[in-house]
């Protein structure tokens, strides 16, 4: 019986929920998790956006040329 569940002890807690555990709200949990993970995931990329600051040009392009404001304005090194 190659597989097969194994006796475990009962007296054993898991945050996880325990051995061999299957939720029926799973699929809703992982919604809930992706959709809380990319808020956060947003709002510091919103954040981290609108800070951005170079002080030198670049030596090559980089990707947060597309959405930093210093390089859409055609200023391309920073504050003054």
């Amino acid at each position: 019986m190659a597989g097969g569940r194994y006796s475990y002890p009962k007296h054993v807690w898991s945050p996880s929920g325990g051995w061999w555990t299957q939720p029926t709200n799973w699929k809703a949990n992982t919604a809930v998790a992706v959709g809380i993970s990319a808020t956060i995931v947003a709002a510091a990329w919103k954040y981290s956006a609108e800070n951005e600051e170079r002080h030198t040009r670049p030596k090559g392009w980089i990707p947060s040329q597309l959405w930093s404001k210093e390089f859409q304005d055609g200023e391309i090194y920073g504050k003054k």
